[in-house]
């Protein structure tokens, strides 16, 4: 059972290489794309695909660090970091964060108010759904966090 897993382990771990790779090629011809762009709204749209591409490298290349750590029979739900700072500062500290994201979602809901420009409405809206989506992985971490943890 253990080979197994160490040889998903492994193709996994060669597999999100090869999107490193991918995602770093997407990084250089959306550089170029955007050097290219006559009109405002497609270079912002451009260089938010050249940003999120450079954030997909570094969560794959984290992603791939941290299974170099990971025993082969342990989710990362289930590895535990060697730092220790106590569970109720962390859950504060999150739902912290999480307010954060809500006056976010709340100021954009202004410059929406502010804007009849559909370039800048549907940047903004790329923003929003980032938020959304953050606040869901603020969710997901409360949930999973106390869950695992006393």
């Amino acid at each position: 059972m253990v080979c197994m897993e160490q040889e998903n382990r492994k193709k996994l771990m060669a597999l999100v290489g090869e999107q490193i790779k991918i995602e770093k090629d997407h990084v250089e011809h959306l550089t170029e794309l955007e050097k290219k762009m006559r009109y405002a709204a497609a270079k912002l749209l451009v260089l938010e695909m050249k940003l999120d591409s450079e954030k997909h490298a570094d969560i794959l290349t984290a992603i791939i660090k941290t299974l170099e750590g990971i025993p082969n029979n342990e989710t990362l739900w289930e590895y535990e970091l060697e730092s220790y700072i106590d569970p109720e500062i962390v859950k504060r500290e999150l739902e912290v964060h999480a307010k954060m994201e809500n006056d976010v979602l709340a100021h954009i809901e202004k410059e929406f108010a502010h804007t009849t420009d559909e370039g800048l409405k549907l940047l903004l809206q790329n923003i929003e759904a980032d938020k959304k989506k953050h606040q869901k992985m603020l969710e997901t971490i409360l949930h999973n966090l106390y869950k695992i943890s006393p």
